[in-house]
């Protein structure tokens, strides 16, 4: 997701500097005109708006705070931007420390996959100070085709986890309804027809449905990334005392998957896994 966001912003003109933990993957964007820095810190230094895409909040808290971090390079009135999908409290933790040094900070998940990052249609949720969000919103709105702001620093966060908890929801049921159609006989053609003519039918099912009917696993968003996702779905209902039985055994379906070696598949892929628990059981009789 980082690299096709960072496209948008040399295309728009912006002087950009990138790092990336794999090194070669920013090949591509050096050939559009940015700038390779070996280091988060060689990254940030002199920028006054600094971009974050990461896979975790260790990921984040390593760029961000760690040794040749983003923090040590900033001066005061710079700000970070982290599109990183965390928890609320990590998000106002980072908001936090950079405060501490003057530097303003904007949670900004962002809701969409590659394909509208390229396009620069991502829907962009931030949160933070009226101040941060002004200094942010320029990028941001190359980003994203709609920013919805969320209120105080970590609430996009927590709308983010919401989002994804549905999303993951929504893909595992209708994984078992097209599991269950096809031991009933079903049709694929006729599934899919009926789904598209439904009250069911949404930009969502358009991309997803075929995924799962067709078995393509080409990863828009990782197995991995949706296990990490409701783990923190989890970590936030427990803070909220919040009690989510479908979640847990949603995302106990999503770690079985990745456990099956389905962890860089795409997240659809745990089609394959309920498949397999249901090949399983009926061995057993």
């Amino acid at each position: 997701m980082g690299q096709p966001m960072a496209a948008r912003l040399l295309a728009a003109g912006y002087p950009v500097t990138v790092w990336n933990r794999t090194a070669a993957r920013a090949g591509d964007l050096a050939g559009r005109g940015a700038k390779v820095a070996t280091t988060p810190a060689l990254a940030a230094r002199g920028a006054r708006l600094v971009a974050l895409m990461l896979a975790d909040p260790p990921a984040v808290d390593q760029v961000l705070f760690g040794e040749g971090g983003v923090l040590a390079a900033l001066d005061p009135g710079a700000t970070v931007i982290d599109c990183s999908t965390v928890g609320p409290e990590d998000s106002r933790r980072a908001a936090a420390r950079c405060a501490e040094i003057g530097v303003g900070f904007v949670d900004a998940p962002v809701l969409g996959s590659t394909p509208a990052a390229e396009q620069g249609t991502l829907t962009v949720l931030v949160g933070g100070t009226e101040r941060a969000i002004r200094s942010a919103e320029p990028v941001l709105h190359l980003f994203g085709s709609r920013v919805v702001r969320t209120g105080e620093v970590g609430s996009a966060s927590a709308l983010k986890l919401v989002m994804n908890l549905l999303v993951g929801g929504l893909t595992e049921l209708l994984a078992e309804g097209i599991l269950l159609a096809e031991r009933s006989g079903l049709a694929k053609d006729v599934v899919r027809d009926a789904l598209f003519a439904s009250v069911l039918n949404s930009p969502f099912l358009g991309y997803k449905a075929p995924q799962l009917l067709d078995r393509r696993f080409t990863p828009l968003f990782t197995t991995g990334l949706m296990l990490k996702d409701l783990d923190l779905v989890l970590a936030l209902a427990d803070e909220r005392g919040l009690s989510v039985p479908g979640t847990r055994a949603m995302r106990d379906a999503y770690a079985a998957a990745a456990a099956a070696g389905r962890r860089d598949d795409d997240f659809s892929a745990v089609i394959e896994e309920l498949d397999r628990r249901s090949a399983d059981a009926e061995r057993r009789e």
